[in-house]
């Protein structure tokens, strides 16, 4: 984890994009790359600062991407929850506003209580604006992406009983990285 392909050059450029835990701020203290800082906090176990601080490290697209690899790593869903998953995909490999118009319907449908709908809200809050398409333009706010792609992380690690959390988040934290640093964030299958 020597090189990330991300568009800050340190931790603390980061963690200015949001308001950041004091676990995290005090790791960073000691810990100024990206990447020490990612392997000190989860040496410490601060796996949703983690999600938060590797979804506002990302590019938007590569972001969403992210969480739709994590969403997708889960095969629970219901129809609902598995739409919005597709819609957050398509809209990664479309980003338009005919996609991200969809990825909001579809957030909608599946709700936001689990990590498939966040993922479609993620797109949709990728650009463009919050109301609706006849309406004055009101952009998300920015970085708001970023807030939901770790909601999608999070959730998707941790629910629906929090049992093999653990081991979710070292999958979805390998997929992050491996599109960090330039792959598509799909694992290899374990020998």
């Amino acid at each position: 984890m020597q090189y990330l392909k991300i568009p800050h050059r340190n931790a603390s450029d980061i963690l200015g994009l949001y308001e950041a835990s004091a676990e995290m701020l005090e790791i960073a203290q000691q810990h100024p790359s990206p990447a020490a800082l990612i392997t000190a906090a989860l040496e410490a176990e601060l796996f949703s600062d983690v999600a938060i601080f590797i979804a506002h490290a990302l590019p938007v697209r590569e972001a969403i991407w992210w969480a739709c690899c994590c969403t997708s790593f889960r095969t629970d869903w219901n129809e609902d929850e598995s739409n919005a998953i597709r819609a957050a995909k398509a809209w990664v490999h479309t980003p338009d506003e005919t996609a991200r118009r969809f990825a909001e319907q579809m957030a909608e449908k599946a709700d936001l209580q689990t990590g498939a709908g966040w993922a479609a809200q993620a797109a949709f809050w990728s650009s463009g604006s919050m109301t609706g398409p006849d309406d004055p333009i009101v952009p998300p706010p920015a970085n708001l992406y970023s807030h939901a792609v770790a909601g999608a992380v999070n959730l998707s690690a941790a629910l629906p009983d929090g049992e093999d959390a653990t081991e979710r988040y070292d999958a979805f934290f390998k997929m992050g990285l491996d599109i960090a640093q330039g792959g598509n964030g799909h694992l290899a299958p374990s020998a």
